[in-house]
């Protein structure tokens, strides 16, 4: 039988891939991504017990959703970009995320620097060189399955049974 973790986190995988696959093809990542991570979490931690350290993950997802929208209003990220990343931060609490920041950042800076060197080479065929847009929705789907990874898959997934 397979676990009920295991399901949650490979339903998570495939929506964070998918959301950037989406945002690389359209520069646009739908509503319905963030969506389905944040009814996973409320699932997931539903099915093995809320526990009282949860303010921290729901702390985490009002910050990064406020900081994302500043961000949005000031036109340095898209909003697809601020709501999936703050659905991302509600699966970690305030030990994932400083780990979830950096990776995501740096995920951010390999792709900025692939997507300007591909301008300057001319490899975007089809695009302005004025077009200056960066699908951030890749970098936060990387930084948030690294971060995963790298706290312990557990640390993120709750252990339940039904």
């Amino acid at each position: 039988m397979i676990e009920p973790n295991y399901v949650i986190a490979a339903i998570w995988g495939v929506t964070l891939v998918a959301a950037a696959v989406s945002d690389m093809r359209s520069f646009r990542i739908s509503n319905i991504f963030p969506a389905i991570l944040i009814l996973l979490f409320i699932t997931a931690y539903g099915l093995s017990g809320f526990s009282s350290a949860l303010w921290q993950n729901l702390l985490h997802f009002l910050l990064a959703l406020g900081v994302g929208m500043g961000l949005f209003g000031r036109g340095w990220i898209g909003g697809g970009d601020a709501k999936l990343y703050a659905a991302v931060a509600l699966w970690f609490g305030w030990t994932g995320a400083v780990t979830l920041i950096f990776l995501t950042g740096l995920a951010g800076a390999v792709l900025a620097i692939a997507f300007v060197a591909a301008r300057m080479l001319g490899l975007r065929k089809n695009v302005p060189k004025e077009d200056r847009r960066i699908p951030y929705g890749v970098a936060i789907a990387a930084g948030a399955i690294l971060s995963a990874a790298w706290a312990g898959w557990n640390a993120v997934f709750p252990p339940f049974s039904l």
